[in-house]
């Protein structure tokens, strides 16, 4: 199964241009592939995906994943196949690390893990922007930039005053925080792309084919690649004891809110399905009809569109 990783990134790459119109320089097509490959090959990922670029005012990250470990993703179920009809539990997480195209083109640097301690920092730092009249902060575009704002502090004791502390968010912080903010509302992969085996493992579907046009067109036929969310009255499904169908373990985004807020189309001169998110402006997913070629990048500044509600 091809996406953007370092085995089909050239097609993948024209494909995505088609589709969204971001295209690759002439030397990010000729440094990404190889770069790529020795990233997955020393940190022993399964596959590493060109997950996009985010804009900065000083200048632009190229952001990659790898998914998995080599030693677990590709492992097959006891018996040496990969069932894909049968029963079983669901996942207990979807493993991905971060990295940025350092300064030199070629080498990856790893992302921050966005804790509790980093996911505080940042609601912090977007509180301070929008109490400064600001809908959002762009990033710098200099990994070594250290954002430096205020925050107020409540008193201690009833009748006290109100303090005001200083703070530090570091650019990678925030670049590490903004790529599992987008993913999490994207990350989007065709049903039946993916399968989970016995142990609880992510693995490709080596039997997946593609979507025909019908189902390719029907916003059911698309997947979150994340870890499952609690529905409406319902346990998370990493805490269901109960089995599912190893195809059906992942979110569908037909059940995002607010309704409508993807875009989905067929781009017939290029038998391409087109998928677009309206709450993240800029992720754009593709899949080949009857063919198992897919892939998706995020190209932006990283503004969510909060008026999306109003506007559908």
């Amino acid at each position: 199964v091809a996406r953007m990783d370092s085995e089909v990134l050239a097609l993948s790459s024209d494909l995505m241009a088609t589709a969204s119109g971001f295209c690759l320089t002439t030397e990010q097509r000729a440094l990404l592939p190889p770069s790529l490959e020795i990233l997955k090959i020393e940190n022993k990922f399964s596959r590493v995906v060109f997950w996009g670029k985010l804009q900065g005012k000083m200048g632009d990250y190229l952001i990659a994943q790898g998914l998995g470990e080599a030693s677990s993703m590709d492992a097959k179920v006891e018996g040496g196949e990969v069932v894909v009809a049968e029963y079983f539990e669901t996942l207990k997480a979807i493993p991905k690390k971060t990295y940025r195209l350092s300064p030199d083109g070629v080498g990856w640097t790893l992302l921050p893990t966005v804790d509790s301690e980093v996911q505080a920092k940042v609601a912090e730092f977007e509180t301070f922007v929008k109490g400064s009249g600001k809908v959002f902060e762009p990033l710098m575009g200099d990994a070594a930039h250290v954002f430096k704002f205020t925050v107020t502090v409540p008193p201690a004791e009833e009748g006290g005053e109100a303090t005001t502390d200083e703070r530090e968010l570091a650019e990678d912080e925030r670049l590490a925080a903004m790529v599992a903010e987008i993913d999490e509302a994207t990350s989007v992969v065709p049903v039946g792309a993916y399968v989970l085996t016995a142990g609880q493992q992510l693995v490709a579907n080596t039997y997946y084919r593609g979507l025909p046009l019908s189902d390719g067109l029907s916003i059911r036929s698309y997947l979150h690649m994340r870890s499952p969310h609690a529905k409406d009255g319902e346990e998370a499904p990493t805490e269901q004891s109960a089995m599912v169908k190893a195809r059906d373990f992942l979110d569908s985004v037909a059940g995002d809110t607010p309704k409508g807020s993807w875009s989905l189309k067929h781009d017939s001169p290029n038998n391409l399905i087109i998928l677009r998110s309206l709450l993240y402006p800029g992720y754009i997913h593709f899949n080949m009809v009857d063919s198992p070629l897919f892939g998706s990048a995020y190209v932006g500044t990283g503004l969510k569109n909060f008026n999306l509600a109003f506007m559908l």
